[in-house]
Formats: C-alpha cells, sequence, structure tokens
C-alpha cells in the first residue's frame, strides 16, 4: 500500500499527532534456544490493502513473524530460519509493476559503523538473495559481498521507509508502535530512514534489495521439515503464520563478529532484524597431535593382538 497516499489523506496534524505519539523503543533482546538466535516480530504491524481503498493492520499476507539464525561450528554453516505469511515465492498483485510483491534480500551489517546507511554506502554489507523472483538486481540466488543496496518500493506500491510505515499506518490503525524483531523502527541504526521519507526523495527509500555485489558462494534453500531437524523451533514464537522456510549457507563467507541482520518486505509492509555474533570455528588438529592419534591407535591396536594371541 502506497504511503504517499495514505501521507496525503492523513495531513500534517496527523503526522504531528503520530510525532507526539511515539514512544521510543529499545532494542529488544535476542530469545536463544537450542543453539539457534530468534528475533521475533509483533503480529499486529504488517499492512495491507483491505481492497477497498484503505488500509488494514496485523496479520495480512505481509506478516514476519519471526526469524532465527544459527551459527553451527559442528558443520560449519548459517542457517536461517523465518516464519511468515508470505510465501517464499512472494504474493501475486497487479499492486507492483511486475506484478508480484516479494521478499527483500538479507543483510549482513560487521561494519560496527552502527549505521546500515553508513554500512550501504561504504559497500561494507554481505547480502543474501534468497527469493529466486524477487526484484534483486543480482543475477540469481546466493551470498554476495561488497553489496550496494538498493530501494524498489516505489515498483511495490510500498511505504517509502520505516517512519511512513509506523506513522501513517501501524500507529494511526493499532495504537502501538511498529517493531523489527530484535530492534525498535527508530533505532538509531535506521537513520535516515526514521524520518518522514517518499517516492520523490529516493535518499529516504529503504534500500531492501541487492543492487551490486561479487558472488561469494551458494545457498541451499530448506523447507519446514529441514528446519526442524536442524533445531528450529516454532514454539519460540507467540505466534505463527502459515510459511516456514529459511536456507544454509558456509559459516567462512562471513567474519567472525558482531553484526546486524537486516530483511525488509520489497514493499516495505514489515521488517525484520536480528542482532547476532558469529562464532570462531572449530579449530582443525595440528598435524602432529593426528599423527599422535594415529600412533597410539596402531600402538593399542598391536598390544591388543598381542593380548589376544597370548591367551
Amino acid at each position: 500500500m502506497n504511503s504517499q497516499n495514505i501521507g496525503t489523506i492523513l495531513g500534517s496534524a496527523t503526522i504531528s499527532f503520530c510525532l507526539i505519539s511515539v514512544i521510543s523503543q529499545s532494542a529488544q533482546a535476542g530469545t536463544l534456544h537450542n543453539g539457534w538466535n530468534y528475533a521475533i516480530d509483533p503480529n499486529y504491524d504488517s499492512l495491507d490493502s483491505n481492497n477497498s481503498g484503505g488500509v488494514v493492520a496485523g496479520n495480512t499476507i505481509y506478516e514476519i513473524y519471526g526469524m532465527a539464525i544459527k551459527d553451527d561450528v559442528d558443520t560449519n554453516n548459517i542457517w536461517v530460519a523465518i516464519n511468515a505469511n508470505l510465501p517464499l515465492t512472494g504474493n501475486n498483485t497487479s499492486s507492483a509493476s511486475n506484478g508480484n510483491i516479494g521478499w527483500g534480500d538479507l543483510f549482513f551489517d560487521f561494519s560496527g559503523l552502527g549505521n546500515f546507511q553508513a554500512a550501504n554506502n561504504s559497500q561494507n554489507v554481505i547480502g543474501v538473495r534468497f527469493a529466486p523472483n524477487n526484484d534483486s538486481q543480482t543475477p540469481g540466488i546466493g551470498v554476495y559481498g561488497g553489496v550496494k543496496a538498493v530501494s524498489v518500493v516505489p515498483q511495490n506500491y510500498g511505504w517509502s521507509n520505516l517512519a511512513n510505515h509506523n506513522l501513517y499506518g501501524v500507529l494511526p490503525r493499532t495504537g502501538a508502535n511498529a517493531a523489527m524483531g530484535d530492534l525498535a523502527w527508530n533505532d538509531p541504526y535506521y537513520n535516515p530512514y526514521t524520518t518522514i521519507g517518499a517516492w520523490s526523495q529516493p535518499e529516504t527509500l529503504i534500500p531492501n534489495v541487492i543492487q551490486s555485489g561479487t558472488k561469494i558462494g551458494d545457498i541451499s534453500l530448506l523447507n519446514n521439515s529441514d528446519l526442524i531437524a536442524a533445531g528450529f523451533d516454532l514454539g519460540v514464537l507467540p505466534a505463527t503464520g502459515s510459511q516456514t522456510f529459511g536456507f544454509k549457507f558456509d559459516k567462512s563467507l562471513l567474519p567472525v563478529d558482531k553484526y546486524i541482520a537486516s530483511l525488509f518486505l520489497e514493499c516495505n509492509n514489515d521488517a525484520i532484524a536480528v542482532v547476532g555474533e558469529t562464532q570462531s570455528p572449530k579449530p582443525i588438529p595440528e598435524p602432529s597431535a593426528a599423527i599422535g592419534l594415529v600412533t597410539f591407535g596402531l600402538i593399542f591396536g598391536a598390544n591388543q593382538l598381542r593380548k589376544r594371541y597370548k591367551d
């Protein structure tokens, strides 16, 4: 749903009311369970058309309920699980220029700059395209380094940025502020996308897909059964959607450090963030240690044989 149309209807009086009503939200602590780091998103902060010229909030097809990331040092994989109402292949609708509103790309920020725009401008972002038919400008799904992200909100008739989504959309309809999992919609990390924007001002639009970057690795798409087998537990989420899917990739593609992972829909009708930290991989045994183990095994085996013959 177009934030510019809503903004025109509501006018400056509503903007003032919403700004006064905003309560600054602090980051929400992630939930760690069975090796997975869960970000839990509320079920009231997605937006969609009511097919009568208006907008509805909560539990829409664009609702994201949670995202979890597992840094698996045993298998040397990063696992990502998403629970939502939007299928991996998006929602077919005439509102989008290409007939489909889908998922944006997932952005990992290890830069330490403390700001999404700063990390993006310096191309210090690692991006993952996991939706095969989204508006990403990469040649295909996979992990990309040196990423520059761009917004496709106008092509998807969406909300310009986080401020428009909350102040024009969620807050007036629910009386509550939107959230983004581990971060608030107005967290300083997302400045300047926490102030009112417009399609006519590209610098105010939230970047949500990869514009450019170098592919550094592949991903494996996963279904609900794959994720459950890896320890993902939907029971951690207070509310759940109809779609659970995910992907995994080699953990060597990510640095060992703290990160913020951000995921926005192409229309910015909902978004989620995970705050986490990757772990060092398991050390590879020194050759001398490996030789020592082999030697011990040979000696032990020889002694056992000798003992058997004596008996």
